[in-house]
Protein backbone atom coordinates (compact mmCIF):
# COMPACT_ATOMS: atom_id res chain seq x y z
CA UNK A 1 0.00 0.00 0.00
CA UNK A 2 3.03 2.28 -0.19
CA UNK A 3 3.02 2.53 -3.99
CA UNK A 4 1.70 5.39 -6.09
CA UNK A 5 -1.09 3.08 -7.23
CA UNK A 6 -2.49 3.31 -3.69
CA UNK A 7 -2.35 7.11 -3.61
CA UNK A 8 -6.02 7.45 -2.63
CA UNK A 9 -5.95 4.75 0.04
CA UNK A 10 -5.42 5.95 3.60
CA UNK A 11 -6.78 4.72 6.92
CA UNK A 12 -8.03 1.50 5.33
CA UNK A 13 -7.60 -1.89 6.99
CA UNK A 14 -7.02 -4.68 4.49
CA UNK A 15 -7.20 -8.18 5.97
CA UNK A 16 -4.56 -10.50 4.51
CA UNK A 17 -5.86 -13.68 6.09
CA UNK A 18 -6.81 -16.17 3.40
CA UNK A 19 -10.48 -15.63 4.25
CA UNK A 20 -10.22 -16.30 7.99
CA UNK A 21 -12.60 -13.46 8.88
CA UNK A 22 -15.13 -14.62 6.30
CA UNK A 23 -15.62 -18.05 7.85
CA UNK A 24 -18.13 -18.03 10.69
CA UNK A 25 -19.39 -21.59 10.81
CA UNK A 26 -18.72 -24.66 12.95
CA UNK A 27 -16.25 -27.17 11.63
CA UNK A 28 -13.38 -26.72 9.20
CA UNK A 29 -13.17 -24.13 6.45
CA UNK A 30 -10.87 -26.29 4.34
CA UNK A 31 -10.36 -30.05 4.05
CA UNK A 32 -7.55 -31.20 6.38
CA UNK A 33 -4.15 -31.84 4.86
CA UNK A 34 -1.03 -33.62 6.09
CA UNK A 35 1.94 -31.37 6.75
CA UNK A 36 2.35 -27.85 5.46
CA UNK A 37 0.81 -26.78 2.19
CA UNK A 38 3.42 -26.05 -0.47
CA UNK A 39 1.74 -22.69 -1.05
CA UNK A 40 2.66 -21.71 2.50
CA UNK A 41 6.34 -22.43 1.94
CA UNK A 42 6.91 -20.19 -1.06
CA UNK A 43 5.43 -17.20 -2.80
CA UNK A 44 2.95 -18.05 -5.54
CA UNK A 45 4.25 -17.73 -9.06
CA UNK A 46 3.41 -14.47 -10.73
CA UNK A 47 0.85 -14.87 -13.48
CA UNK A 48 2.38 -13.68 -16.75
CA UNK A 49 -0.18 -15.14 -19.15
CA UNK A 50 -2.94 -12.92 -20.54
CA UNK A 51 -6.13 -13.34 -18.55
CA UNK A 52 -9.76 -13.26 -19.60
CA UNK A 53 -11.31 -10.41 -17.59
CA UNK A 54 -15.02 -9.55 -17.57
CA UNK A 55 -16.04 -6.09 -16.38
CA UNK A 56 -19.75 -5.39 -15.99
CA UNK A 57 -20.78 -1.76 -16.19
CA UNK A 58 -17.47 -1.38 -17.99
CA UNK A 59 -18.32 1.24 -20.62
CA UNK A 60 -18.00 4.39 -18.52
CA UNK A 61 -16.63 5.86 -15.31
CA UNK A 62 -14.96 3.48 -12.87
CA UNK A 63 -15.80 0.40 -14.93
CA UNK A 64 -14.10 1.87 -18.00
CA UNK A 65 -10.99 2.71 -15.97
CA UNK A 66 -10.88 -0.87 -14.71
CA UNK A 67 -11.17 -2.18 -18.27
CA UNK A 68 -8.36 0.10 -19.42
CA UNK A 69 -6.10 -1.00 -16.54
CA UNK A 70 -6.41 -4.70 -17.31
CA UNK A 71 -6.08 -4.10 -21.05
CA UNK A 72 -2.85 -2.17 -20.43
CA UNK A 73 -1.52 -5.32 -18.77
CA UNK A 74 -2.14 -7.33 -21.93
CA UNK A 75 -5.27 -9.07 -20.62
CA UNK A 76 -8.27 -9.75 -22.84
CA UNK A 77 -11.17 -7.69 -21.51
CA UNK A 78 -14.87 -8.34 -22.04
CA UNK A 79 -16.73 -5.06 -21.52
CA UNK A 80 -20.35 -5.77 -20.64
CA UNK A 81 -22.64 -2.79 -20.28
CA UNK A 82 -26.26 -1.84 -20.79
CA UNK A 83 -24.94 0.79 -23.21
CA UNK A 84 -23.63 -1.60 -25.83
CA UNK A 85 -22.56 1.20 -28.16
CA UNK A 86 -20.31 2.82 -25.54
CA UNK A 87 -18.91 -0.61 -24.64
CA UNK A 88 -18.02 -1.26 -28.28
CA UNK A 89 -16.36 2.14 -28.65
CA UNK A 90 -14.21 1.51 -25.59
CA UNK A 91 -13.30 -2.01 -26.69
CA UNK A 92 -12.04 -0.79 -30.07
CA UNK A 93 -10.04 2.03 -28.47
CA UNK A 94 -8.04 -0.29 -26.21
CA UNK A 95 -4.75 -1.90 -27.23
CA UNK A 96 -5.18 -5.53 -28.20
CA UNK A 97 -8.32 -7.46 -29.08
CA UNK A 98 -11.27 -7.11 -26.70
CA UNK A 99 -14.95 -7.91 -26.71
CA UNK A 100 -17.99 -5.72 -26.03
CA UNK A 101 -21.35 -7.08 -24.96
CA UNK A 102 -24.66 -5.30 -24.44
CA UNK A 103 -25.94 -6.58 -21.10
CA UNK A 104 -28.52 -5.69 -18.48
CA UNK A 105 -27.32 -7.59 -15.41
CA UNK A 106 -30.83 -7.43 -13.96
CA UNK A 107 -32.08 -9.79 -16.70
CA UNK A 108 -30.99 -13.24 -15.54
CA UNK A 109 -31.57 -15.00 -18.86
CA UNK A 110 -29.32 -12.48 -20.66
CA UNK A 111 -26.57 -12.98 -18.07
CA UNK A 112 -26.74 -16.76 -18.44
CA UNK A 113 -26.66 -16.52 -22.24
CA UNK A 114 -23.66 -14.21 -22.21
CA UNK A 115 -21.63 -16.49 -19.95
CA UNK A 116 -22.49 -19.51 -22.07
CA UNK A 117 -21.18 -17.61 -25.09
CA UNK A 118 -17.99 -16.63 -23.25
CA UNK A 119 -17.36 -20.24 -22.17
CA UNK A 120 -17.73 -21.39 -25.77
CA UNK A 121 -15.41 -18.64 -27.00
CA UNK A 122 -12.69 -18.63 -24.34
CA UNK A 123 -13.25 -21.81 -22.35
CA UNK A 124 -12.78 -20.06 -19.02
CA UNK A 125 -12.83 -16.70 -17.22
CA UNK A 126 -10.04 -15.58 -14.91
CA UNK A 127 -11.42 -12.39 -13.36
CA UNK A 128 -14.92 -10.99 -12.90
CA UNK A 129 -15.30 -7.36 -11.85
CA UNK A 130 -18.90 -6.62 -10.81
CA UNK A 131 -18.98 -2.88 -11.53
CA UNK A 132 -22.51 -2.42 -12.88
CA UNK A 133 -24.68 -0.41 -10.52
CA UNK A 134 -27.44 2.16 -10.26
CA UNK A 135 -28.62 4.52 -7.53
CA UNK A 136 -32.05 5.26 -6.11
CA UNK A 137 -33.63 8.69 -5.95
CA UNK A 138 -32.82 10.71 -2.85
CA UNK A 139 -36.24 11.03 -1.22
CA UNK A 140 -37.60 10.52 2.31
CA UNK A 141 -38.49 6.94 3.19
CA UNK A 142 -42.21 7.67 3.25
CA UNK A 143 -42.00 8.80 -0.39
CA UNK A 144 -39.86 5.92 -1.65
CA UNK A 145 -41.66 3.50 -3.93
CA UNK A 146 -40.97 -0.19 -3.50
CA UNK A 147 -40.45 -0.76 -7.22
CA UNK A 148 -37.64 1.83 -7.16
CA UNK A 149 -35.90 -0.12 -4.40
CA UNK A 150 -36.44 -3.39 -6.25
CA UNK A 151 -34.76 -2.02 -9.36
CA UNK A 152 -31.64 -0.92 -7.45
CA UNK A 153 -31.40 -4.25 -5.66
CA UNK A 154 -31.98 -6.16 -8.91
CA UNK A 155 -29.05 -4.41 -10.59
CA UNK A 156 -26.59 -3.92 -7.74
CA UNK A 157 -27.05 -7.06 -5.69
CA UNK A 158 -29.00 -9.72 -7.56
CA UNK A 159 -27.23 -8.84 -10.80
CA UNK A 160 -23.84 -9.13 -9.11
CA UNK A 161 -24.80 -12.50 -7.63
CA UNK A 162 -26.03 -13.84 -10.96
CA UNK A 163 -22.82 -12.81 -12.70
CA UNK A 164 -20.72 -14.33 -9.92
CA UNK A 165 -22.71 -17.57 -10.00
CA UNK A 166 -22.20 -17.95 -13.74
CA UNK A 167 -18.53 -16.90 -13.56
CA UNK A 168 -17.79 -19.60 -11.00
CA UNK A 169 -18.84 -22.22 -13.53
CA UNK A 170 -16.17 -20.92 -15.91
CA UNK A 171 -13.36 -20.31 -13.41
CA UNK A 172 -10.29 -22.37 -12.66
CA UNK A 173 -8.23 -22.32 -9.45
CA UNK A 174 -6.74 -18.85 -9.25
CA UNK A 175 -9.92 -17.16 -10.42
CA UNK A 176 -10.95 -13.89 -8.78
CA UNK A 177 -14.33 -12.21 -8.26
CA UNK A 178 -14.24 -8.52 -7.35
CA UNK A 179 -17.37 -6.67 -6.23
CA UNK A 180 -17.46 -2.89 -6.47
CA UNK A 181 -18.96 -1.70 -3.20
CA UNK A 182 -19.00 1.82 -1.80
CA UNK A 183 -18.29 3.86 1.30
CA UNK A 184 -22.04 3.28 1.78
CA UNK A 185 -21.16 -0.36 2.43
CA UNK A 186 -20.07 0.81 5.88
CA UNK A 187 -21.35 4.35 6.45
CA UNK A 188 -25.05 5.01 5.82
CA UNK A 189 -26.33 7.80 3.64
CA UNK A 190 -29.85 8.06 4.99
CA UNK A 191 -31.88 9.02 1.90
CA UNK A 192 -30.34 6.29 -0.27
CA UNK A 193 -32.00 3.29 1.28
CA UNK A 194 -31.72 0.75 -1.53
CA UNK A 195 -28.26 1.81 -2.65
CA UNK A 196 -26.77 1.49 0.84
CA UNK A 197 -28.50 -1.83 1.42
CA UNK A 198 -27.31 -3.17 -1.93
CA UNK A 199 -23.69 -2.17 -1.36
CA UNK A 200 -23.66 -3.62 2.17
CA UNK A 201 -25.19 -6.75 0.68
CA UNK A 202 -22.44 -6.95 -1.94
CA UNK A 203 -19.80 -6.97 0.77
CA UNK A 204 -21.59 -9.81 2.57
CA UNK A 205 -21.86 -11.61 -0.76
CA UNK A 206 -18.09 -11.26 -1.11
CA UNK A 207 -17.49 -12.74 2.32
CA UNK A 208 -19.93 -15.62 1.92
CA UNK A 209 -18.37 -16.59 -1.39
CA UNK A 210 -14.87 -16.30 0.06
CA UNK A 211 -15.72 -18.95 2.63
CA UNK A 212 -17.39 -21.17 0.07
CA UNK A 213 -14.95 -20.83 -2.81
CA UNK A 214 -11.63 -20.65 -0.97
CA UNK A 215 -11.18 -24.45 -0.91
CA UNK A 216 -11.46 -24.60 -4.71
CA UNK A 217 -8.93 -21.81 -5.21
CA UNK A 218 -11.22 -18.92 -6.17
CA UNK A 219 -10.80 -15.64 -4.29
CA UNK A 220 -13.21 -12.76 -3.74
CA UNK A 221 -12.80 -9.19 -2.54
CA UNK A 222 -14.75 -5.95 -2.32
CA UNK A 223 -13.39 -2.64 -3.60
CA UNK A 224 -15.22 0.24 -1.90
CA UNK A 225 -14.72 3.59 -3.65
CA UNK A 226 -15.34 6.90 -1.97
CA UNK A 227 -16.18 10.07 -3.89
CA UNK A 228 -14.64 9.59 -7.33
CA UNK A 229 -14.46 12.16 -10.13
CA UNK A 230 -16.61 10.41 -12.73
CA UNK A 231 -18.69 11.95 -15.54
CA UNK A 232 -21.82 11.12 -13.54
CA UNK A 233 -20.49 13.10 -10.58
CA UNK A 234 -19.73 16.02 -12.89
CA UNK A 235 -23.32 16.01 -14.12
CA UNK A 236 -24.63 16.14 -10.55
CA UNK A 237 -22.35 19.09 -9.81
CA UNK A 238 -23.47 20.95 -12.94
CA UNK A 239 -27.09 20.43 -11.97
CA UNK A 240 -26.37 21.89 -8.54
CA UNK A 241 -27.35 18.68 -6.78
CA UNK A 242 -24.03 18.30 -4.93
CA UNK A 243 -21.47 20.71 -3.50
CA UNK A 244 -18.04 19.46 -4.51
CA UNK A 245 -16.15 21.84 -2.23
CA UNK A 246 -18.21 20.80 0.79
CA UNK A 247 -17.61 17.13 0.00
CA UNK A 248 -13.89 17.76 -0.40
CA UNK A 249 -13.66 19.29 3.05
CA UNK A 250 -15.03 16.06 4.53
CA UNK A 251 -12.25 14.00 2.93
CA UNK A 252 -9.03 13.86 5.00
CA UNK A 253 -6.91 13.91 1.84
CA UNK A 254 -8.75 17.06 0.75
CA UNK A 255 -9.65 15.86 -2.72
CA UNK A 256 -11.75 13.40 -4.61
CA UNK A 257 -10.34 10.28 -6.13
CA UNK A 258 -9.97 9.35 -9.79
CA UNK A 259 -11.45 6.30 -11.54
CA UNK A 260 -7.87 5.15 -12.08
CA UNK A 261 -7.38 4.92 -8.31
CA UNK A 262 -10.15 2.34 -8.10
CA UNK A 263 -8.84 0.57 -11.19
CA UNK A 264 -5.36 0.25 -9.68
CA UNK A 265 -6.82 -1.20 -6.47
CA UNK A 266 -8.89 -3.68 -8.49
CA UNK A 267 -5.88 -4.73 -10.55
CA UNK A 268 -3.84 -5.32 -7.40
CA UNK A 269 -6.54 -7.43 -5.75
CA UNK A 270 -6.81 -9.59 -8.86
CA UNK A 271 -3.03 -10.11 -9.04
CA UNK A 272 -0.81 -12.81 -7.58
CA UNK A 273 0.50 -10.17 -5.15
CA UNK A 274 -2.89 -10.41 -3.42
CA UNK A 275 -2.99 -14.21 -3.40
CA UNK A 276 -3.71 -14.40 0.36
CA UNK A 277 -6.43 -11.73 0.34
CA UNK A 278 -9.84 -13.36 0.33
CA UNK A 279 -13.19 -11.93 1.42
CA UNK A 280 -11.63 -8.60 2.40
CA UNK A 281 -12.88 -5.08 1.68
CA UNK A 282 -10.55 -2.32 0.54
CA UNK A 283 -11.71 1.28 0.90
CA UNK A 284 -10.38 3.62 -1.80
CA UNK A 285 -11.79 6.78 -0.27
CA UNK A 286 -9.07 9.24 0.70
CA UNK A 287 -9.75 8.47 4.35
CA UNK A 288 -13.51 9.17 4.27
CA UNK A 289 -14.45 6.17 6.41
CA UNK A 290 -11.71 7.02 8.93
CA UNK A 291 -13.08 10.49 9.71
CA UNK A 292 -15.52 10.40 12.59
CA UNK A 293 -15.27 13.97 13.86
CA UNK A 294 -17.74 16.82 13.45
CA UNK A 295 -16.84 19.57 11.01
CA UNK A 296 -14.33 19.36 8.20
CA UNK A 297 -11.48 16.92 7.80
CA UNK A 298 -9.49 19.13 5.45
CA UNK A 299 -9.38 22.68 4.21
CA UNK A 300 -7.36 21.79 1.11
CA UNK A 301 -8.59 22.71 -2.34
CA UNK A 302 -7.30 21.89 -5.80
CA UNK A 303 -8.45 22.10 -9.37
CA UNK A 304 -10.05 18.67 -9.22
CA UNK A 305 -13.28 20.19 -7.91
CA UNK A 306 -13.42 22.60 -10.82
CA UNK A 307 -12.61 19.74 -13.22
CA UNK A 308 -15.38 17.58 -11.81
CA UNK A 309 -17.89 20.42 -12.12
CA UNK A 310 -16.70 21.51 -15.55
Amino acid sequence: MSSTQARYITGSVLAVDGGWMSFNQPGDAHPPVDGALQAELSCPAECTDARIVLVTGGAKGIGAAVARRFAANGDTVVIADKDGTAAAELATSLPGKHLAKSLDVAVESDVVSMFEELRRRFGYIDVLVNSADTADRIVPAIEQLSNQLEHVLDVNLTGAFTCAREAIKAMRPGGVILNLGSIDSFLPFAPRHAYGASKAGMDMLTRCMAAELGPVGIRTATVAPGHIRTPALAQLAKAGRIDLAAIGRRIPMGRMGRPEDVADASFFLASSDASYINGSILYVDGGWTSFGDAGNASELYDECFAEAAG
